[in-house]
């Protein structure tokens, strides 16, 4: 029984993700919430406490999947350029179709005003994490000469990382592959030159 309801939870929360991200946090309602998962509104505030709680569930949903899978890409050794080549790539081909709804971590850096801090301080943890793998792979492409020595790995992750946000938040409003593949190429670019 713990089973079946452990995995009614995960469905749940893999439909309000959708939900969340598709509506973003304050265009999301309860009722919305309520419709797309087939909860009841009592079952939902005995199992997330309220809205806020089934966001975090979400954001944790969505770093232990799509999340882990975007870093995975990175931490493919060697390591180095290539990976970030291989990454970016990705996620152009990701940012083209209609279909796109950016990233819902940095949909939910843009309406922070309407989210909890610990939603926030989760979602900063993630992009922690992207930030690592980025200077992961930097320190590999350093180590083997495809990066000048005097260039500090910690600023070109963090860089690659804010690239990155940008190049979702652009994705939603630019479908244009070749605009957004030449972006990617110049940031790249920019952190051998």
């Amino acid at each position: 029984m713990p089973r079946n309801k452990e995995h009614r939870r995960h469905e749940v929360v893999d439909v309000a993700t959708y939900v969340f991200w598709d509506r973003g946090y304050a265009g999301t309602s309860v009722e919305n919430l309520v419709e797309a998962t087939g909860l009841h509104r009592r079952s939902m505030y005995g199992e997330f406490g309220d809205k806020a709680g089934l966001f975090l569930a979400c954001i944790d949903h969505y770093g232990n999947t799509t999340w882990k899978n975007l870093i995975s890409m990175l931490l493919v050794l060697p390591g180095g350029l290539k990976n970030i080549g291989v990454f970016f790539r990705d996620r152009v081909d990701y940012a083209v179709p209609e279909t796109c709804r950016g990233c819902l971590f940095v949909n939910t850096i843009i309406e922070k005003s309407s989210v909890s801090s610990n939603a926030l301080e989760k979602v900063c943890g993630y992009f922690d994490l992207l930030e690592e793998a980025f200077f992961s792979c930097l320190v590999a492409a350093q180590a083997s000469g495809h990066i000048p020595a005097h260039k500090n790995c910690r600023i070109l992750a963090k860089y690659l990382t804010h690239f990155f946000e940008g190049l979702m938040v652009e994705g939603k409003a630019n479908r244009d592959r070749d605009s957004l593949a030449f972006a990617a190429q110049i940031a790249i670019e920019s952190i051998i030159a």
